[in-house]
């Protein structure tokens, strides 16, 4: 084989070609050497799994031994019932309680839960949790913004005062404070949002790390209890619509002063639904991890 063709065919990191990188990305579907592998798992913008690259394969390609049966300690279960949803024996399958279920070969019921286990860690390594993620990030947006707002009233309000005389000072102090007001409730409600999100998604993060741990233990307990929680997670926090206060000031009237000096309006939080759909490709190849996030 010419050396030079060899040197080109030789499998190198994704991030900075090393050859023959030691390490694999589940999520990311890349190869990485040492040093990349700690810089990409910093990457909060998706979920990663990073594992040795040879164990790629086994990982994949899970068996798992049957499992021992409850009632007949002496056999081994080679049936799963779908009604029961538990794995029976061939002496159980024969009984009354069993006889008229519908049930498969253990085999098929490990391959059909492994596949459904992978794909959920896929879809919510890969598509739920990075959405999660960006909610999260727009919340020190949000804040920034509510600040810049508050002090764009603030100073409103203080070049009308130099305006006015010392008898409206009381009208400046109860609209200061009244924005006080309305920039802490504001806050408590940013931070009881950013609170649940944060929440989900360590609830999400956890969820993550137990189906790994049931892949790589090939525990067929932990594996016949999974449920899976994906349509759960699917479901997104509701968008609040957030109009921040305005400051308004009519025409100055000495005689109606508490009137005429202006107002604040009101804090309004409207609630917009976020959609998760799954493509009409998804829907129609079970393999595919295309999604669509939609907001209505």
């Amino acid at each position: 084989m010419d050396p030079d063709y060899a040197l080109q065919d030789v499998i190198r990191c994704k991030l900075c070609e090393t050859p023959v990188p030691p390490l694999y990305c589940e999520i990311c579907d890349i190869k990485l050497c040492k040093a990349c592998a700690g810089e990409h798992l910093l990457d909060e913008s998706k979920f990663h799994v990073v594992i040795p690259i040879k164990h790629r394969q086994s990982i994949r390609q899970i068996s798992y031994d049957n499992p021992e049966c409850q009632i007949h300690p002496a056999k081994l279960c080679e049936l799963h019932c779908k009604q029961c949803d538990i794995p029976i024996c061939a002496q159980c399958f024969s009984s009354k309680k069993h006889r008229i279920h519908d049930v498969i070969d253990i085999s098929k019921f490990f391959e059909r839960k492994t596949k459904t286990l992978q794909a959920d860690l896929e879809e919510l390594g890969k598509l739920v949790y990075p959405r999660y993620q960006e909610i999260a990030s727009s919340f020190p947006v949000q804040r920034a913004d509510l600040k810049r707002n508050t002090e764009k009233l603030i100073l409103a309000i203080n070049e009308r005062g130099e305006v006015w005389h010392r008898e409206i000072d009381n009208i400046i102090r109860n609209l200061k404070s009244d924005i006080g007001k309305t920039e802490s409730e504001h806050k408590d409600f940013l931070q009881k949002q950013e609170n649940e999100i944060n929440h989900t998604i360590s609830e999400i993060s956890q969820t993550i790390g137990e189906l790994k741990k049931i892949m790589d233990n090939n525990d067929v307990r932990l594996l016949c209890k999974y449920k899976s929680r994906n349509a759960e997670f699917r479901m997104l926090p509701p968008k609040f619509i957030v109009t921040l206060p305005s400051f308004s000031s009519p025409k100055i009237d000495t005689e109606q002063l508490t009137q005429q000096f202006g107002s604040l309006s009101t804090l309004c939080i409207k609630t917009e639904e976020r959609i998760y759909t799954k493509s009409r490709e998804t829907r129609q190849r079970p393999d595919s991890l295309e999604s669509v996030w939609e907001s209505d």
